[in-house]
C-alpha cells in the first residue's frame, strides 16, 4: 500500500527564463517551465545526473545550465572539444529521454503583452496562475497528490505564486469543472520556496527545457535563431517530454485532460 501511495505522488519544480520587464529588449519572451515527476522517480534521476557530472567533471556539484552549455562557457568550456561535446550530448540526451518526467510551459509574448498594457505584475499573475492550474488538472486526472517546489526569486514574484496557489485552495476551487476547493486541498498537499543553492536536478531540467521552449517559440514565429547540435537535440526532446493526453484516457477524465495546455502562449 505504501508503494502504491508513493507512485501517486508528484512534485512540480518551476524555473523561469527571461524577464517579465516589457521594456527589456534583450528578453523577447518570459517563460515559466514546470517539470513534473513522481516522487519515487526522483532518486533515480539524481543518481543518473550525478553519474554524468562525475564522468565529465570529477564531481557532482556541477549545475546543468542551458545558457552555459550552449555557449560552452565556465564549467562547460570543456565542451569546446568536439569529441567531448558529442559524447556529452549523447549522455545528456539518453538521460533526458529515459528519465520519467513531463514538462509544461507558460510563455509570454512580450510584444503582444505590451500592446495590451500588461506590466510585470500582470505577467507574474498570469504565468503563475496557469502553470499551477495545469498541474492541478493533471493531478486530478490521475487521481494523484502533488507538491509544488518554487525557486525563490523576488518577494514580488514569490507573492504571485503564493496568491495563485491560495486562489485554488480557497472557495470555490475550479467551479467550471465542478472541482470543489476541498478536493484541491486534498490534491495539492504542500508548496515550498527553495533557494538556488538547493540545486534540485528537476530545477536544472526545467532550465534546460525552458531554453528549448524559447527556441521552439522563436522558430515558430520565424525569429532569427542560431541552431546548433545542442539546440536540435533539445527541440527534438521537447516534443517527446511535453505533457500529452494519454491514449487510454477514460471519458470521465477528459473534462480535465482537454483543459491542460502544456505549451500555453499568452496573451491569447
Amino acid at each position: 500500500m505504501d508503494l502504491e501511495r508513493s507512485q501517486n505522488k508528484y512534485k512540480l519544480f518551476i524555473d523561469e527564463l527571461g524577464t517579465a520587464d516589457i521594456k527589456d529588449k534583450n528578453s523577447k519572451v518570459y517563460i515559466l517551465a514546470g517539470c513534473s515527476i513522481k516522487e519515487d522517480e526522483r532518486m533515480n534521476m539524481k543518481i543518473w545526473a550525478d553519474q554524468i557530472k562525475f564522468k565529465y567533471w570529477g564531481n557532482t556539484k556541477i549545475v546543468f545550465h542551458s545558457r552555459e552549455i550552449g555557449r560552452k562557457e565556465n564549467n562547460f568550456a570543456i565542451l569546446k572539444d568536439k569529441s567531448i561535446f558529442n559524447e556529452f550530448l549523447r549522455d545528456l540526451e539518453k538521460f533526458l529521454l529515459d528519465s520519467n518526467f513531463r514538462m509544461f510551459f507558460v510563455i509570454i509574448n512580450k510584444e503582444k503583452a505590451g500592446k495590451l498594457t500588461w506590466n510585470n505584475l500582470k505577467i507574474y499573475k498570469e504565468t503563475s496562475f496557469w502553470l499551477v492550474r495545469n498541474f492541478l488538472l493533471i493531478l486530478l486526472t490521475n487521481e494523484s497528490k502533488g507538491k509544488i517546489v518554487i525557486e525563490s526569486s523576488t518577494a514580488e514574484k514569490d507573492f504571485y505564486f503564493h496568491k495563485a496557489i491560495s486562489f485554488f485552495l480557497a472557495p470555490p476551487g475550479i467551479p467550471n469543472l465542478s472541482v470543489d476547493y476541498k478536493k484541491i486541498r486534498d490534491t495539492l498537499t504542500s508548496f515550498s520556496f527553495v533557494t538556488k543553492d538547493n540545486c534540485d536536478i528537476e530545477e536544472q531540467v526545467a532550465d534546460l527545457f525552458a531554453y528549448a521552449a524559447k527556441c521552439k517559440y522563436l522558430l515558430k514565429n520565424k525569429e532569427k535563431l542560431k541552431i546548433g547540435n545542442y539546440e536540435k537535440m533539445m527541440l527534438n526532446l521537447l516534443d517527446k517530454k511535453l505533457y500529452k493526453v494519454p491514449k487510454n484516457a477514460k471519458d470521465k477524465k477528459m473534462k480535465y485532460f482537454k483543459e491542460v495546455e502544456s505549451f500555453l502562449v499568452l496573451p491569447i
